[in-house]
């Protein structure tokens, strides 16, 4: 699914992998015309309504316009810093056409901007075209652009694109083969990255009484010059989210899951307050309902390579079981 394209509003290929892989463990699945693919599992059992969702669909870009020597305009789909994109492999559209975001070797660069950040109009995806022409032949206006990186592990470390989200993507294809003693909605959502989209539509559809977001967070444990938060770890367990940027999560479901984590002698850690936002959020604004979130830490997410750890998605596919295995005993 790393390895997979999946632009916001591109998730085709990451849909069809995930019910290729566990479409026979659901009771029923099906897909909306946003492209949210939704399976089932026990409807007809009593208890609240639980939805996980993850989202398929990672940060990318996408071509806005050639230019007549026959290099390549493009916007940002999601939140990406401009600094770690030039010089990075690219692939484009549904031919999968391989790509260089071109920049100046040092020695022919002007002085004045070796240190200056180069914003994204000003960048250009080289695909060897001499003419805009000869460009056209390989690429439209509108195609998906995503970063040319392959999975790669070593021991429990994990070297991949698009953690954000795969990480809860797979989590949830391991989580629908478990047993739940209630009604439970897998949906893998669309748009994410480009304002919850997805999830607003799902959340809708499905009506739940409780949803868990897994998700891949980014990581704080990287060199830093200021004295700030460094929270999370890479290593040290599955995130928990109190608050972020669109969503404050349901108390009790929060002592929940710490309180698992503690009797199961999971590791876990607190994400840090205020920092980015989920289809929690998107949920809560749809349904009144109780949200949680769950996520891996992943070092330097939104970009074209993240390192995530291999115990962390262990623990928090554990974590989750163990917690749903205790929803009897939380009054929410």
């Amino acid at each position: 699914m790393c390895d997979a394209p999946g632009v916001s509003g591109h998730e085709e290929a990451v849909r069809e992998i995930l019910i290729d892989a566990v479409g026979p463990y659901a009771d029923s699945v099906h897909t909306d015309h946003l492209g949210n693919l939704y399976m089932t599992k026990g409807q007809e059992k009593q208890g609240p309504h639980l939805m996980f969702a993850a989202h398929t669909d990672e940060v990318g870009l996408m071509v806005r316009g050639i230019d007549e020597e026959g290099s390549i305009r493009f916007i940002e789909l999601g939140g990406i810093d401009p600094r770690v994109l030039p010089a990075k492999r690219v692939r484009i559209g549904k031919e999968c056409i391989p790509g260089v975001i071109g920049i100046k070797p040092i020695h022919l660069s002007d002085k004045e901007k070796r240190d200056t950040v180069m914003p994204i109009s000003e960048l250009r995806i080289d695909i060897g075209a001499s003419s805009r022409s000869e460009a056209e032949r390989f690429v439209d206006v509108g195609d998906p652009v995503w970063f040319d990186t392959s999975f790669e592990r070593h021991d429990d470390i994990l070297k991949a694109k698009a953690f954000d989200d795969r990480a809860g993507c797979y989590m949830m294809t391991e989580l629908i083969r478990h047993e739940f003693r209630f009604p439970v909605t897998f949906v893998w959502t669309v748009q994410e990255e480009v304002g919850l989209r997805g999830a607003r539509i799902a959340v809708a559809r499905v009506r739940p009484d409780i949803i868990l977001v897994l998700e891949g967070t980014g990581a704080g444990d990287v060199p830093t010059d200021k004295d700030v938060a460094r929270m999370p770890f890479l290593g040290k367990g599955p995130v928990v989210t109190i608050l972020d940027r669109t969503v404050i999560c349901n108390q009790r479901l929060v002592e929940l899951l710490a309180e698992t984590a503690d009797r199961e002698g999971i590791p876990w850690q607190f994400k840090r307050p205020l920092v980015g936002g989920t289809d929690a959020g998107a949920a809560v604004r749809v349904k009144p309902l109780h949200a949680a979130v769950l996520a891996i830490p992943a070092r330097y997410i939104h970009s074209p390579v993240a390192l995530a750890d291999l115990k962390d998605i262990i623990n928090t596919i554990e974590l989750v079981k163990a917690a749903c295995g205790r929803f009897g005993e939380v009054k929410l």
